[in-house]
């Protein structure tokens, strides 16, 4: 694909539950590259991720797009955000409409992510709710950022809440920078006191 040599891959893309670090990771590179090859799907995706951080961007695309095509709902994710960056957007959404449908909440918030820039309410509406319905704070946070960055901010308030309620320090953190910038600056001080003792999930 023209282009995806080039990617970058958002920080947040990138699953650390993907890459076991040891102390020696030319060993753990040829293990995952025996594994993969056997067809292990896990270890093909792991083998992505490692790949990618090198800057091996065609082996990512290579490996990734084999852990999904064995039904590494995880790499199909990682596989579709490649696509994204590398501005092919519409092979981005056939991909996360799939893992989507498998219950990936990352997929979902890939697409609802399109939906925004976009301005398809539809497709907000789709995939929102489940992603605010399961118990994952990370695309609970990332929906009410992406919320936020368009201008929702009573739905954004409302996924920061939800998140809250799982622990998520961030989501208090995030939520705490909409009463700041309406000059309530009481309520973003308690905001971010809470915030301070509470678990990072991101």
């Amino acid at each position: 694909m023209p282009g995806i040599g080039a990617a970058v891959l958002p920080g947040w893309v990138l699953m650390a539950r993907w890459f076991r670090r040891r102390s020696k990771p030319d060993e753990e590179l040829a293990e995952l590259v025996v594994e993969a090859e056997l067809g292990d799907d896990v270890a093909m995706g792991n083998l992505a991720t490692a790949l990618h951080a090198k800057g091996d961007r065609v082996g990512a695309l290579r490996w990734w797009g084999r852990a999904w095509a064995a039904g590494n709902v995880v790499a199909g994710f990682n596989l579709g955000m490649l696509y994204a960056v590398a501005g092919d957007a519409n092979h981005a959404q056939v991909i996360w409409e799939k893992a989507a449908a498998l219950g990936d909440p990352d997929a979902m918030l890939g697409l609802v992510r399109q939906a925004l820039d976009r301005g398809d309410t539809a497709g907000v509406d789709r995939w929102a709710p489940v992603i605010l319905a399961q118990d994952e704070a990370f695309p609970i946070t990332a929906l009410g950022v992406a919320f936020r960055d368009h201008g929702d901010l009573t739905r954004a308030v409302q996924a920061f809440l939800r998140s809250e309620d799982l622990g998520d320090g961030y989501a208090m953190e995030y939520r705490a920078r909409i009463p700041a910038a309406q000059g309530l600056d009481e309520e973003a001080d308690a905001l971010r006191a809470r915030a301070a003792t509470a678990e990072r999930m991101l």
